[in-house]
Formats: C-alpha cells, sequence, structure tokens
C-alpha cells in the first residue's frame, strides 16, 4: 500500500507540474529571486536559456524586475552572458528613467484635474507604461477636459478616453473602471462599482488619492480578465496583484453592502477565473494561501497560465473555455 501511494502521489506532483517548462520555470525562478522568495536559481541557465529568459520578461514588461533577480545571483557566482548582461542592464536603466518621468507626469495630471474640481483616483501598478487616471466626473466632462488640453480628436471607448499630453507616454482618463463584454455581468459590475465608488479615493498620499488595497485586488483581477480575453495579458500584471495580495495579507476591507470577498467575487461572476489567478499566483510566485482572495482552482489555472505564457495566442481556446464572455464584442 505504500509503494502505491508514493506512486499515485509522484505522478500527481508531476502532474501539478505539467504547465511550466523546464525554461519557464527558470523564468519564474528568477522573478521569485527578483521579488525576494527565492535565494538563488535551482541552477545556473545554459546561454540560450539567459536569452529565452531575458526575451519572456521583455515581452511581459517584466524587463527590470527580472534584472533585480539577476543582480541578486551576482552573490552565488551566477553571471548573465556579458552582452547580454550590458543590453540588460541599459534597458532596465531606461525602463527606471521612464517610471519617474511617469510618476511626475502623473501627479501633474492629477493636480489640473483637481484644479478643474474633477475628483481623480491614481491606478496604482507597479509596472505600467501609461498614466491611468479614474475620474469621477462622467464620460462628457472627461471629454470637455481633454478638449481644454487642446486635443481636437478625442476617441472614446467604453470605459476610458486617450489623452493625448505627451506624444512619448501614453495616458488614460477612466470614466469606468470595469467593463465586461457579457451585458447581464456588466450591469452587475457597474451597480456594484457605482455602490463602491468612495473606496477609489481613501488612500490618500500628498494629496494624491488611489483606491483601497481591497478595491484595487479587485479592479486588476477583473481588469487582467479583459486582458485575458483580449489576448494581451501580460506577466507584469500579475505581478502587480501578488504584491497588493501580499500587503494585504488576506485581511479584506468589507465592501458598502457588507459583502464578504467570497460573496463579492460570486456576485461579481469572478468567482472561477480568481480560482484559477490565485493557483497561477501559487506557483508562479509563491503566494501564500493566507493572502488569496479565494481557494486555488488548478484546472483554470493551468489554462490561465498556459494561454498567459503561450507566444501566439488562440482565440479558439479562449471561445471555448469562456464561451458565454467571448460570444460578445469587446466593450
Amino acid at each position: 500500500m505504500f509503494i502505491i501511494n508514493y506512486f499515485v502521489s509522484l505522478h500527481q506532483n508531476n502532474k501539478k507540474r505539467l504547465p511550466i517548462s523546464i525554461m519557464q520555470e527558470l523564468f519564474f525562478e528568477l522573478l521569485r529571486v527578483a521579488i525576494g522568495q527565492m535565494d538563488c536559481l535551482s541552477r545556473g541557465p545554459r546561454a540560450e536559456e539567459w536569452q529565452y529568459i531575458y526575451r519572456t520578461a521583455q515581452r511581459h514588461g517584466l524587463t527590470e524586475v527580472c534584472y533585480r533577480g539577476v543582480e541578486r545571483l551576482f552573490d552565488f557566482g551566477l553571471r548573465v552572458p556579458q552582452d547580454l548582461s550590458i543590453d540588460w542592464m541599459a534597458d532596465a536603466e531606461e525602463i527606471r528613467e521612464k517610471q519617474e518621468l511617469l510618476n511626475s507626469r502623473r501627479e501633474k495630471l492629477v493636480r489640473k484635474l483637481g484644479e478643474r474640481k474633477i475628483r481623480a483616483a491614481v491606478m496604482t501598478s507597479e509596472h505600467s507604461t501609461s498614466i491611468d487616471i479614474f475620474v469621477d466626473c462622467g464620460m462628457d466632462r472627461a471629454v470637455k477636459f481633454a478638449k481644454l488640453t487642446g486635443q481636437q480628436e478625442i476617441h472614446c471607448g467604453y470605459t476610458s478616453l486617450a489623452l493625448n499630453v505627451w506624444a512619448d507616454m501614453p495616458a488614460y482618463l477612466y470614466y469606468r473602471i470595469l467593463g465586461a463584454r457579457n451585458p447581464l455581468v456588466n450591469r452587475k459590475l457597474q451597480k456594484w462599482f457605482g455602490q463602491n465608488k468612495d473606496l477609489m479615493f481613501q488612500q490618500v498620499d500628498n494629496d494624491i488619492s488611489t483606491p483601497t488595497l481591497t478595491m484595487n485586488a479587485i479592479c486588476m483581477l477583473q481588469s487582467f480578465q479583459q486582458q485575458l480575453l483580449s489576448g494581451k495579458a501580460k506577466m507584469c500584471f500579475l505581478l502587480d496583484g501578488y504584491y497588493v495580495l501580499s500587503q494585504l495579507g488576506g485581511e479584506f476591507e468589507p465592501f458598502k453592502d457588507g459583502s464578504d470577498m467570497t460573496t463579492t467575487l460570486q456576485k461579481l461572476g469572478l468567482t472561477q477565473f480568481a480560482a484559477g489567478v490565485m493557483w497561477v499566483l501559487q506557483e508562479t510566485l509563491g503566494l501564500e494561501r493566507k493572502c488569496m482572495l479565494c481557494e486555488p482552482l488548478e484546472t483554470e489555472g493551468r489554462f490561465i497560465l498556459k494561454e498567459l505564457m503561450a507566444e501566439k495566442r488562440s482565440w479558439w481556446n479562449l471561445v471555448r473555455h469562456y464561451p458565454m464572455e467571448m460570444m460578445w464584442p469587446r466593450r
């Protein structure tokens, strides 16, 4: 019986690792080193593996983060090939400079909105390459503000408009944060957000408002779902979610109707997706169970991870897996 149980356990453990290829595992290990979850890689990557890790980091918006991991590996004698190391270091420094500029411009834009008596909240994201601000004023007034900046052509989407203030940096004003393809689900989202909108302005630092961590966790989760459905999801979005959930440590603030996290996820139609994302965060970044929004679900997580890491996204895979969402056009 012991031998049978041993081989069953071994089979289950091997099955558990199937979604992650050998080189993907090295990429995730480097991420865990960068965020302090690991001290060193399980082995030294070969030159071609370092190239894969670098390209994957670029594709997922994590070049600078992964370079932090590279720097930490120096103490263990692990070195990136010299030519690649020079390019990687230059990319990381350029990203840091752009992030400083983004932060400065974001503050300036929020203050301009304040001068127009428009309540604004910064959508906090560690690895964003755009300025994303929620404005509590509706689409019409957001359009008027955009015109005041001298913008002639204004293209409005369901959730946001592009603000062409800086040629080298995209900026967006969001008059809706959440938006689902399925109209029935979207109606629930809009009602829920209307009831909890004030949670977007609970944290204030230097007169800049940001959402509560719990509100941010919900917004990030729903935004990541829409990015996955659109074939635009990146690992950097999940890393931002990891940071938020780690800060919360499983202590979620109640929403306006008194609902807990489990009830809220059910209400918003996010239960299964959230469970899959928790599994991905656990497998790739080592998120602790106590920090999760809900219990992880391996089957959903495997699908999300496969689609997230695929170099060529499959629209048909998404249709088969999420038929009730994919049957509707993008908002």
